[in-house]
């Protein structure tokens, strides 16, 4: 099932992701300044699959550097 799982993890689409979130909470206002700089942003998603739930959980992290 773990390869299942993660199959379907590097199958994800942000507009998935975003229509997922929305479901379950709702409408999310977000100030313009923030989604203008995102861009600019040193972080990337992070989608954990929790077994138990079974459910998951959408965060963000720090970019790793690539080392060359």
């Amino acid at each position: 099932m773990t390869e299942g799982i993660e199959g379907l993890v590097t199958s994800i689409s942000l507009n998935q992701v975003l229509v997922a979130i929305l479901e379950e909470k709702g409408k999310i206002t977000v100030p313009t300044e923030r989604f203008v700089n995102s861009k600019d942003s040193e972080k990337e998603l992070v989608i954990d699959y929790d077994e138990s739930g079974p459910s998951f959980t959408f965060s963000l992290r720090e970019k790793i550097e690539q080392q060359q």
